[in-house]
């Protein structure tokens, strides 16, 4: 191997190669070797690291077309194939991403997954498949789904959205009895209620609410006078409570437990009450739609529910004309006996 000792340029000699480096110690295939404004380091014959000619570290990937671009600082690559990530530094707004690649060095393959810093607004944004799924705000809000920009997320550190699917589930795969969910507000104290969950209608206007206070739990919904109009007494109270038919029973999956309650389809007095409809399939309109629920297969029952409170109006109605005929009878009763 000839070497140039040289006043003017130094140290000079062969390129060498990953099994014959141009430096090495007593391992003949273990060392650096040089090509055209590129150096490689390796060892056992391999090149495992490369900086080239636009000052890329490539690490386990020689190749430096498999970077994404010429701004990409370090490429950590597969043994093989294009599989990999790169750390990149850019100008502008974009400081800094960390990028993940999935078996090609070009198209939506190169960049299948991404951690980005945004310096513009100093928010941190997580994509996979060329698509933002997650930002971590500077406010220290962590968004999914979606860059909120209403007012509802403005002191939030935690916001949610999907436009087509399920927002969220919780699932407890353990047969203890461990909490699914805890919702601790510090304002509930003695008599003192708090919040704990507020339900709002599409533009925003409150409908209902879960509260608390130091020993008890209130399950709210709307209901001040400012939003209802042709408002009229119930005068027929004791007649339709009469259609009603409470019955006793066990669920099918509660053999062993029999209950008090209602057959939804019966509660005709209160149609408000119920949800669903008698013998209700999913049809392949609601799947083709998106208006069945996730999961559902043609065919498959849609099982009516009731909201027993809304019995309450009917049941209390019912009793005041109860009353008021008990109490005319009591007058002519003692008018009678006064005789």
């Amino acid at each position: 191997m000839a070497i140039t000792l040289n006043g003017t340029t130094g140290i000079s000699g062969v390129d060498g190669s990953a099994t014959t480096p141009a430096l090495q110690g007593t391992d003949s295939n273990t060392g650096i070797n040089f090509g055209s404004d590129i150096v490689n380091i390796n060892t056992g014959g391999t090149t495992r690291a490369t900086v080239d000619s636009s000052g890329r570290l490539l690490i386990g990937d020689t190749d430096a077309d498999n970077a994404v671009s010429d701004s990409d600082n370090l490429v950590i690559g597969a043994a093989s194939g294009d599989n990999g990530m790169t750390i990149v530094s850019q100008s502008g707004n974009y400081n800094g991403s960390i990028r993940f690649s999935d078996g090609s060095n070009s198209g939506s393959d190169a960049v299948r997954g991404t951690i980005q810093y945004y310096h513009g607004q100093n928010y941190m944004r997580f994509l996979t498949d060329g698509s933002e799924r997650m930002r971590l705000h500077s406010t220290g809000c962590l968004s999914v789904g979606t860059s909120p920009a209403s007012t509802y997320w403005s002191d939030s550190k935690f916001y949610v959205e999907n436009t087509n699917g399920n927002v969220g589930v919780m699932s407890h795969s353990g047969s203890n009895n461990n909490y699914l969910l805890t919702l601790r507000h510090n304002r509930a104290s003695g008599g003192t209620g708090a919040t704990q969950i507020i339900f709002l209608a599409s533009g925003g206007t409150g409908v209902g609410s879960i509260q608390s206070t130091g020993s008890s739990t209130s399950f709210n919904t709307s209901s001040d006078y400012r939003l209802k109009e042709n408002v009229i007494a119930i005068s027929d109270g004791i007649t339709r409570l009469k259609t009603l038919k409470p019955s006793r029973f066990n669920f099918i999956a509660d053999a062993e437990t029999t209950v008090d309650g209602f057959l939804a389809h019966e509660v005709t007095a209160v149609p408000e009450a119920i949800t669903g409809t008698k013998d209700q399939v999913v049809t392949q309109a609601m799947i083709d739609s998106g208006d069945a629920t996730q999961n559902s297969k043609l065919n498959d029952p849609i099982y009516q529910e009731i909201d027993q409170a809304k019995l309450v109006p009917l049941l209390t109605a019912a009793l005041q004309e109860a009353i008021a005929k008990i109490e005319t009878l009591e007058t002519k009763v003692a008018a009678l006996e006064a005789g």
